[in-house]
């Protein structure tokens, strides 16, 4: 039995399609039951908008959580919030609490804690002081308790000391979901550290969700206690977006799967970058609805003038009320329950990877029109499901392979395109169909908790930018699509003209390897283009593929049907693999959801096909024109 390789390569791209789809399933499943998302703030930031409006904190609370707040976070406080009274207590240096006379043996300058006894929360603060910190000197006076920590009053200034106990003694009780967050003391064991958690933890059983806080973990890098603590009470750690605190990846991969993606705005970045309220609703909008995170932590800004209670409040609104017509309600989230990749998804990656090979190969030894025999489908078979289990048992090769496929199915993606150059609605749609299910295939394989958690990191997506238009521009130079070989390319003087071209392509890549998860790099303008995108469609396309990819693609269908710039249009085609890359790519953020994805790419196609066409009209309707009449100017 033989068959056009064409067929064969069809074939296998509608099984991949089947395949990805039954190894999606679990994702699919989770992402259907998960669009939930929590907005919280500080009880602290209540406690001062509380003050502000002349109200209770209970009051100003719900108020908040009527406006659409769903959560709570309470925090250790620090040496210095306790030296600012946040505690009914005296805290400060022995020297300062005790001016009568130091006992001996203890520095002056050592940080302490005075308690009268019966005061609010002083059962709760002698307890904790003695799980947490072992090592500390208790003095007793007439009407008071004096504790001494090990540690100098400057040493305690930025460290987290005691829970926030009124706070948390006023929401014990009250159906609202509690965020602790343990701040870092630098030299307390792990083991303390953890035992003063599970204390909290126990004492409080509304505590939904541990976020740390501090520079480092508290007990880093003694995590194993913690972790487990954590893990026996089934409390998720939060992993905050962009953080790059010491010792939270441990953290996060140990208590794996119980995991709820955070993102937070700075008070110092809304002040530094003039962040306007919409600017703050947009952000958070846009990490629920793509990148799937679960805690939105809000907080009021002092940007503005005005009731910041109000304002705060109508601003929970808005981000609820948007996320709702997103299909995302505001609630407290679950976690993922755990899967692994399935052998569908491994032979759905394995059996494309080893079609676009021989597709490519095939290209270059110029026998893509040629048949397949029963021998080379079964040896397809057979190599696919090597490559399958090799993924499965070995996650680097997992990697590689998944990095190899994102590549080559952008180049074949593009390839297809470009040869349709006579048919060009069936080269689009033939293209974009070979990204998606490549895509699909990689998505399956690694659309598994660990990779949509950010756990485990993809390599594929910055080497499926700039791999492509190599291989590209290698197989044009070889079936001579260019109108020289690569021999004559390297053995003649270079022009000018190439020159400046290789130059621009050369920082062109590196502006895209840049820009590739990195906000920074993106200017003003295009930001404010982007935004505009996200309101108008939702699913905002990717700039690649808008001003860049398919733009290129519809140019060269023209210049290559009207036979112009041979020595030159190579560049559209170069231009093109932008296009299929990025399609590729979106299917590589495996935290986004899949609904997002294909509103994503269909959006990308159309409006990137829209704005190819105005490029075309302009080239052939003024520019073209105009060249020619100077060009005949010139002559005569």
């Amino acid at each position: 039995m033989r068959i056009r390789q064409t067929s064969f390569f069809a074939a296998v791209l509608c099984a991949v399609a089947v395949l990805a789809a039954v190894g999606l399933i679990p994702r699919i499943r989770a992402e259907g039951e998960g669009n939930v998302a929590a907005l919280v703030t500080d009880i602290r930031d209540v406690v001062s908008l509380a003050r502000e409006s002349d109200l209770s904190v209970p009051e100003a609370l719900d108020e908040l959580l009527d406006r659409g707040l769903t959560a709570v976070a309470v925090g250790e406080l620090t040496g210095e919030e306790l030296m600012a009274g946040m505690l009914a207590m005296e805290y400060g240096s022995v020297e300062d609490l005790l001016p009568e006379g130091i006992p001996k043996g203890v520095f002056p300058d050592s940080a302490a804690v005075m308690i009268r006894r019966g005061s609010s929360c002083s059962e709760e603060i002698r307890s904790f002081v003695s799980i947490k910190f072992p090592r500390a000197r208790t003095i007793s006076l007439e009407e008071s308790e004096l504790f001494v920590f090990p540690f100098s009053l400057t040493e305690t200034l930025e460290a987290g000391m005691l829970p926030d106990f009124p706070m948390l003694n006023m929401l014990k009780g009250k159906d609202i979901p509690l965020v602790f967050r343990p701040g870092s003391t630098p030299g307390i064991p792990g083991e303390n550290v953890a035992l003063a958690v599970a204390s909290v933890l126990d004492a409080y059983p509304g505590i939904r969700a541990v976020v740390p806080a501090g520079r480092f973990v508290a007990g880093y890098p003694e995590l194993g206690p913690l972790s487990e603590v954590l893990k026996g009470r089934r409390i998720p750690v939060s992993k905050v977006e962009f953080s790059h605190q010491i010792g939270i990846g441990f953290l996060e991969r140990a208590l794996y799967p119980d995991i709820l993606p955070l993102h937070s705005v700075r008070g110092e970045e809304i002040l530094n970058r003039r962040l306007s309220r919409e600017d703050l609703i947009d952000r958070f909008v846009r990490a629920a609805r793509e990148r799937s995170v679960k805690i939105l932590y809000v907080r009021p800004s002092d940007l503005h003038s005005g009731s910041r209670l109000e304002r705060f409040g109508e601003e929970c609104s808005r981000i609820s009320e948007r996320l709702d017509t997103l299909g995302i309600r505001t609630g407290w989230p679950r976690t993922l329950d755990p899967w692994s990749t399935s052998i569908f998804a491994a032979l759905a990656m394995a059996l494309v990877l080893v079609a676009l090979t021989l597709r490519l190969l095939s290209r270059f030894l110029c026998s893509e029109e040629g048949n397949t025999g029963s021998k080379g489908i079964l040896a397809t078979l057979a190599l696919s499901a090597v490559i399958a289990v090799l993924a499965i048992k070995v996650p680097s090769a997992a990697r590689f392979f998944g990095a190899i496929t994102a590549s080559l199915a952008a180049v074949e993606a593009s390839l297809v395109a470009l040869d349709n150059f006579r048919r060009p609605v069936r080269g689009v749609l033939y293209g974009v169909s070979v990204a998606v299910i490549s895509g699909l295939a990689i998505a399956s394989f690694f659309g598994t908790p660990w990779y949509m958690l950010r756990l485990g990191t993809f390599s594929g997506v910055k080497i499926a930018l700039l791999a492509p238009p190599a291989i590209l521009l290698l197989h044009d130079l070889k079936r001579r699509v260019h109108p020289e070989s690569l021999v004559q390319v390297l053995t003649r003087p270079p022009v000018w003209g190439e020159l400046a071209l290789i130059g621009f392509l050369a920082a062109a890549a590196g502006v895209m390897v840049l820009r590739s998860g990195n906000v920074s790099f993106v200017p003003g303008w295009e930001i404010r283009i982007r935004n505009f995108l996200e309101q108008l469609l939702v699913a905002r396309p990717r700039t690649k593929e808008i001003f860049a990819g398919y733009p290129a693609l519809v140019i060269w269908f023209v210049v290559r049907r009207k036979d112009l710039w041979r020595n030159y249009r190579e560049i559209f085609r170069l231009g093109t693999t932008l296009a299929f890359s990025s399609v590729v790519n979106s299917f590589c953020h495996f935290h986004t959801h899949l609904s997002f994805i294909f509103l994503r790419v269909f959006n990308g196609l159309w409006t990137g096909i829209i704005v190819g066409c105005i490029m075309a009209a302009v080239l052939v309707f003024l520019l073209i024109p105009f060249w020619r009449r100077w060009q005949g100017v010139v002559a005569g």
